[in-house]
This record gives C-alpha cells, structure tokens and sequence, in this order.
C-alpha cells in the first residue's frame, strides 16, 4: 500500500510539473528588462562555454582560483 502512495504522489508531481511546463508555451520575455536580462544570460552562457570546454581545462596548468580549491 505504500507503494501506491508513494508512485501516487510522484506521479502526481510529474503531472503537476508537465502541466506548469505546457501551459508557459515556450513564451519569450517581451518586455525591455526582461530581453536584456535574456540577453546578458545568453553571453553569459557563451562566455563560460567558450571558457570551460574541455581543451581550455585540460590543458592549462591550475590555479589557486581553480574550482577544486574552493570544494575543501
């Protein structure tokens, strides 16, 4: 029996998540703060592709400002 309750209830999130999804429609920002947020985002992906991909990390030496510095 608990079982069912349990699948209920997560079947009943991901449902409740697939509607949330679906009713946004995939709409854009209109607003002029909201495309420039959009915008500044966008670079901001660029930037950290173009700087963490795999040949700019693996072949430079680490730095104290390296992210596995700051896990300890």
């Amino acid at each position: 029996m608990a079982f069912v309750w349990f699948f209920g209830v997560l079947g009943g999130a991901c449902l409740l998540l697939i509607v949330t999804l679906m009713r946004r429609n995939g709409r854009r920002t209109e607003t002029a703060e909201g495309l420039r947020i959009e915008e500044q985002a966008r670079i901001q992906a660029h930037e950290d592709r173009v700087s963490y991909n795999s040949l700019s990390v693996h072949s430079s030496m680490p730095t104290a400002g390296d992210a596995y510095q700051r896990r300890r």
